[in-house]
C-alpha cells in the first residue's frame, strides 16, 4: 500500500487530482475564529462567506474521493454549524 502526502493550498491540490482517485477524506478546516490572530483562520468576512469558502473546497474533495468513501471532517464546537452548512452545500 502506498501513501502520498501533499503540501500546499488544498483547493489547488484538489483541482489537480483525478476524479475518484482517493480512498478517504480527513480534513481539519480552520474554525473561523482568527485563532491567535492568524489570517488563515479568519471568518472570511462573515458566516456566508466562510460557508461558501469551505463548501467550494468540500465540493472538490467530494469529486476526488471514490464513490462510497469515508470522510472525517473536524469542526470547532463554536462554528460547527457553519461547517455543517458548508458540507450540506
Amino acid at each position: 500500500m502506498t501513501y502520498e502526502l501533499h503540501h500546499g493550498d488544498c483547493l489547488d491540490l484538489l483541482r489537480g487530482m483525478p476524479t475518484a482517485s482517493a480512498d478517504s477524506l480527513v480534513s481539519d478546516p480552520p474554525g473561523a475564529l482568527s485563532f491567535m490572530g492568524m489570517e488563515w483562520d479568519s471568518d472570511k468576512g462573515g458566516r456566508g462567506q466562510w460557508v461558501a469558502w469551505l463548501a467550494e473546497r468540500m465540493r472538490e474533495a467530494r469529486r476526488v474521493v471514490k464513490p462510497g468513501h469515508y470522510g472525517l471532517v473536524w469542526a470547532l464546537p463554536r462554528t460547527s454549524h457553519w461547517t455543517a452548512l458548508a458540507l450540506e452545500d
